[in-house]
């Protein structure tokens, strides 16, 4: 109406920042009665359990990422100093971290911060879910949680960290949950297969479209 256009689309203008679809994520006993994310104390930002589901979805992240991100213009959000997530890591109240804690209020929920208005919400979450429970099942321990703003952290400081990068295009994060023998299996034999088939066949139409960039950058100039 009026000549303006609502869109989700990831990351529709450079100079701005994107659009993402975040997912809250708390856990509770079989009743619903007791919240089992949130620590004994008021300063602990996790319970054990918690703390478990955190590290599930921290090693599952690369994989996880092809299916929040599921389109090629999902990866011109996910950059270091965006606001969007760039690096695989968790903290309490930090909006640089792939997951947050938003605060440590009587309720704990946790954030996971890389997904878009592009993904299958049902494969997303049912992939969420199986990498969190499988961090609780196998006892993972999380890392250290980060209270700085990672995206403006150098290399080096990222490298003494141990923090890794989520994948930064979509080919690498299709070949991540490909790779990733949980979240493949969390969907079956028939709906992962055809996701990836569906989405390289995206890219494959996409590395033969000539971009107004190409045209821009080199028609004169060759």
């Amino acid at each position: 109406a009026a000549g303006y256009l609502a869109s989700f689309m990831p990351k529709p203008y450079q100079h701005l920042p994107g659009c993402g679809l975040h997912a809250h994520l708390s856990l509770w006993d079989l009743e619903g009665k007791r919240e089992l994310s949130a620590g004994e104390r008021d300063a602990d930002p996790l319970s054990e359990i918690g703390g478990q589901f955190v590290a599930g979805l921290l090693a599952h992240a690369s994989g996880l990422t092809g299916l929040g991100s599921p389109i090629v213009n999902s990866y011109k959000r996910l950059l270091p100093g965006s606001w969007a997530p760039a690096h695989v890591c968790w903290g309490v109240g930090n909006r640089s971290a792939l997951v947050r804690v938003p605060g440590l209020g009587r309720r704990r929920h946790v954030e996971y911060r890389s997904g878009d208005n592009a993904m299958n919400p049902f494969l997303f979450v049912t992939a969420l879910l199986a990498a969190g429970l499988e961090g609780i099942r196998e006892r993972v321990t999380p890392p250290p949680p980060v209270d700085v703003d990672v995206g403006h952290l150098s290399p080096q400081e990222v490298a003494a960290r141990g923090l890794t990068m989520l994948p930064n295009s979509l080919r690498q994060a299709l070949d991540a949950f490909e790779a990733d023998e949980t979240l493949t299996a969390a969907l079956g034999p028939v709906i992962g297969p055809e996701f990836l088939k569906v989405k390289r066949g995206e890219l494959a139409a996409y590395d033969l479209a000539v971009h107004p960039w190409e045209r821009d950058m080199y028609l004169e100039s060759i």
